[in-house]
């Protein structure tokens, strides 16, 4: 206290400013270093949500092209006659039969090159009795194209005719595979295999492994993947649908991960076989890795996209084995890998099937959901974890794009330090021109100090009140003008929020609209119980006197009431294009009478087409068709999005309504079946749904009021 009394007036000043302007400096640098902080991470986890997207749709199109290469090649004259041919060759090779020396020539082949290879890949004891055949097509074609084949193991392709097989499956090899063999060299696949669809046999395989001539049904490999997607082609016979199978490991391929896709091939109105490609991991990990590009495509140093199944194991390799695959091994042994996982993982050279995913963010993609996270990863790592379920044709994966935290903060640490340097620079600053002038910049700086606290805290309507013709003057107007445009902007803000939270739910039901806010995509359910409500208006263009204005005003008349009607039944109108107007029961809300609902609503639209048709002057009727069963509904566009329904039930619907006769209902069985009343119904003529459906329907007679 002694000290502070021998003070001058202007060294308490001073010293007072010093504080203050130190105090401030701080303030405003913790502000901005959390600020850009906070908006550091929002670009990470916008480019990782970017990143995860783009893959997503990758991958879909990766997908795409090999279903669409696949129905190609099942259209394909040279395909449909190799798979006739090698049918008939393949079951003549039944009656040729082998010696003893010939048996034991298979046996060596199991015994010195296969199994050991196999067992140095994935371990485990094997015995040659459980792969060689010994009998039948089976062993006479794997001794000519596998024992026998002078070419090594994975260069079995090679042969293109077997010297020693005099059969008529010979000639048959002879003639298709070489071209079979450019196809699958052509478009990058592993293997093409053609199956007999009767009989389960694999009568020809481009790569000769030892699946080729076993049975899918009844051979060694008859629990794989691989069989169990034939089977289930077997069993569809869809033209032109093609099926994935998801990634497993395959034995015959060395116990490596193998995926399969598979097509009927027909051969005009029947059957001839079926088409399989073993697809190569190589491809799927270009996609995923931008083909190694990784920093050039926005990954950076440490950032992946990958895929895992429900199953949490990988379905692509992770970047880290195949760029610091040292680092990477070395790593789960430090968080406690099982050492046969990192074993496994090291001969296979690959994470495919072997790498364990699990955690929050695991979790939440496989219940569908969309978001993004800070996680610990698969190497025990931190990372921002962008995630999403990955629907594609029939595969039902995860997506994660991730990045190491230490990267994602390498920007923030840097400009923090730079605060701190700025911070103090300014402080020496404010030092000796608080010297200079402490008692004429006291005042006005405590003011704007004060100020500047109170918009840090979120105020808005903040202005100070200095009157001065000086620096500290027009900084004081600036400041003014600089809080007054942050109201007036937050204003504007807050009214387009509103208009936008508006103009949603006008566009969107309210459950829909809420799922879109909260940043869902896609959006699309698959809803059972629905009845879809056609109905079809005429006669309100048939007055040629009408104007456009009067013409659009009865139209709204109608339409409006109809809408009223909808929402007095518990129905959900759909759309309206020209003189249609569709809507549907049970959609938004569950309702167990969606039926009764539905022919209510009907009738009261009937209702209002005659009462507005007696008060236009104008001869109105309308034709209603009515289906139930399940629907699907999404929002359908991206800038101009609407919400819709489609599937089987409203084509269905759309057709019996063209059968209804003017100012009538008509109902297809199913929605018949939902109701309690059928009195009223009377059977009705028989709908042609899909070309190649027929369905019986109901018509409901209205008498006139």
């Amino acid at each position: 206290m002694g000290l502070t009394k021998r003070l001058s007036i202007r060294s308490k000043l001073v010293i007072l400013l010093l504080l203050t302007s130190i105090l401030s400096i701080l303030i405003i640098a913790v502000l901005g270093y959390r600020s850009a902080r906070d908006a550091l991470n929002e670009a990470a986890y916008s480019q990782l949500n970017t990143l995860r997207s783009a893959k997503s749709q990758q991958v879909n199109s990766y997908f795409t092209n090999i279903s669409n290469q696949a129905q190609g090649f099942a259209d394909n004259r040279v395909v449909i006659d190799a798979v006739n041919e090698f049918r008939t060759a393949f079951h003549l090779a039944n009656r040729e039969s082998i010696n003893d020396e010939q048996k034991k020539s298979i046996e060596a082949f199991y015994r010195n090159e296969f199994i050991p290879r196999l067992k140095d890949r994935i371990g485990g004891e094997h015995e040659v009795k459980h792969f060689a055949p010994d009998t039948g097509a089976s062993a006479y074609l794997q001794y000519h194209y596998i024992a026998l084949n002078p070419n090594k193991v994975g260069e079995k392709d090679k042969l293109i005719k077997a010297e020693k097989d005099e059969s008529y499956y010979a000639q048959v090899h002879e003639r298709y595979h070489e071209s079979l063999r450019r196809l699958v060299k052509q478009f990058g696949y592993y293997d093409l295999f053609l199956i007999d669809h009767e009989t389960g046999d694999i009568i020809y395989s481009t790569f000769k492994e030892i699946d080729f001539a076993t049975n899918v049904k009844t051979g060694p490999f008859s629990s794989s993947n691989f069989a169990h997607l034939i089977q289930s082609v077997t069993e569809n016979k869809t033209r032109n649908e093609v099926k994935f199978q998801d990634f497993d490991l395959y034995t015959p391929s060395f116990g490596s991960p193998a995926a399969f896709a598979a097509i009927t091939i027909y051969d005009g109105l029947e059957v001839a076989g079926i088409l399989a490609l073993q697809m190569p991991i190589s491809e799927l990990n270009k996609v995923m890795t931008s083909d190694r590009q990784w920093e050039s495509s926005g990954m950076g140093e440490s950032g992946e996209v990958f895929i895992a199944g429900r199953n949490h194991l990988m379905r692509t390799d992770s970047r880290f084995l195949e760029q610091h695959r040292a680092r990477y091994l070395k790593r789960l042994v430090n968080i406690g890998t099982p050492k046969k996982t990192i074993e496994l993982i090291d001969k296979l050279n690959t994470t495919i099937l072997i790498q364990t995913i699990y955690g929050e963010a695991v979790d939440l993609a496989l219940k569908g959901k969309t978001g993004t996270s800070e996680v610990t990863d698969y190497r025990g790592v931190p990372v921002i974890s962008a995630y999403a379920p990955l629907r594609t044709h029939g595969l039902d994966w995860v997506i994660f794009a991730e990045m190491d935290v230490e990267e994602v903060n390498k920007p923030i640490n840097k400009f923090g330090r730079n605060v701190m340097l700025s911070a103090i620079v300014l402080g020496v600053i404010i030092t000796l021109l608080a010297l200079l002038a402490a008692s004429y910049f006291t005042r006005p700086i405590h003011t704007l100090v004060a100020a500047l606290r109170r918009v840090g805290k979120g105020e808005t309507d903040v202005q100070v009140a200095i009157r001065r013709e000086d620096e500290i003057g027009e900084l004081s107007k600036s400041f003014n003008s600089m809080t007054a445009g942050i109201q007036e902007q937050q204003k504007l803000i807050d009214e387009k929020e509103q208009e936008n939270e508006l103009l949603l739910q006008n566009i969107l039901p309210e459950p829909i609209a809420q799922r879109m806010k909260a940043g869902e995509e896609p959006i699309v359910d698959q809803i059972p119980n629905v009845s879809v409500i056609f109905a079809t208006l005429t006669g309100l263009n048939a007055d040629s006197e009408d104007t456009p204005e009067v013409a659009i005003k009865k139209l709204n008349r109608l339409v409006g009431e109809f809408d009223e009607a909808a929402e007095k039944h518990g129905v959900d109108k759909i759309k309206t294009i020209g003189d249609d107007y569709m809507a549907a029961c049970g959609l938004i809300t569950p309702r167990l009478d969606h039926g009764k609902r539905a022919t209510e609503f009907a009738d009261e639209l009937i209702g209002i087409t005659e009462r507005l048709s007696h008060e236009f002057g104008q001869t109105l009727t309308i034709s209603i068709g009515i289906h139930s069963g399940t629907v699907l509904a999404g929002v359908i566009g991206k800038t101009r999005f609407i919400y819709d329904i489609w599937g089987k039930t409203v084509d269905i619907a759309n057709a019996i309504r063209s059968e209804a006769e003017a100012n009538a209902i008509i109902i297809s069985g199913a929605t018949y079946d939902n109701l309690h009343d059928k009195d009223q119904f009377q059977a009705g003529p028989e709908v042609n749904c899909c070309e190649t459906v027929t369905i019986q329907s109901w018509q409901k007679k209205r008498e006139r009021k």
